[in-house]
């Protein structure tokens, strides 16, 4: 058996053997929104106005205060609307995807979360059109073999997770949805028990390996009166 040297408390090789379970990730990362939907809410314009980017954002400031602090419970950091590119024949760069929040750990594939908000004029078709399709087609995690979907449902929201759902099993083929158990939308979730409502399993081949998705569902809490 070949020795591995240099085997030290900051050798990279550390870092990979402590890439947390996709479970932990997730769990913390509901657990920290909680906590700062609580601390922030009533502060300024109410979170049921504000746009994606200034939610996601926010979360993640919030989680680097964490970081920073040594309060984070496991390795790797959380990034915030993360560009990728293609370069083009004449050298410049063509922009093919923004990933709403990545943990990263050298050495091991990202964990991709992207966040759709569904409510107050932003259909719920958005989750899987301009979301679950771009973990199928590459754009996001392309080496990753888990991600994650989270939807934030406005206060008022006309539409339910049950019509996310619905959207899901209309679009079986185009997401390249596999069968797993009987089931399409598999219950309880693999990659975030307790956590996610159902995951989803996606073929991607041949430009990526296949992924099994965690499908988060979050309500908006309303602004109280009068703060």
């Amino acid at each position: 058996m070949t020795q591995l040297a240099g085997l030290i408390e900051d050798s990279p090789w550390v870092y990979v053997v402590r890439r947390p379970p996709a479970s932990d990730i997730l769990k913390y990362l509901v657990e920290k929104w909680l906590e700062y939907e609580q601390l922030y809410s009533g502060v300024g314009q109410p979170f049921s106005n504000r746009n994606e980017p200034e939610l996601t954002e926010g979360l993640a400031a919030y989680l680097g205060e964490k970081y920073d602090a040594g309060h984070q419970p496991f390795h790797g950091e959380f990034f915030a609307e993360l560009r990728r590119y293609d370069l083009l024949p004449d050298g410049k760069r063509t922009i093919i995807g923004r990933s709403d929040i990545e943990w990263r750990l050298f050495g091991s594939p990202n964990f991709t979360v992207e966040f759709k908000i569904i409510g107050g004029g932003r259909p719920a078709k958005a989750y899987v059109a301009d979301g679950m399709i771009r973990f199928v087609d590459g754009r996001y995690g392309q080496r990753s073999t888990e991600g994650a979907m989270w939807a934030f449902f406005r206060p008022g929201s006309k539409e339910i997770p049950a019509d996310v759902e619905a959207l899901i099993d209309a679009h079986i083929e185009p997401l390249r949805c596999q069968i797993e158990n009987g089931l399409h939308r598999i219950a309880p979730s693999i990659v975030a028990p307790g956590t996610a409502s159902f995951d989803s399993l996606h073929l991607r081949e041949p430009h990526a390996p296949m992924i099994r998705l965690a499908h988060v569902f979050v309500n908006i809490s309303p602004q109280q009166p009068g703060v």
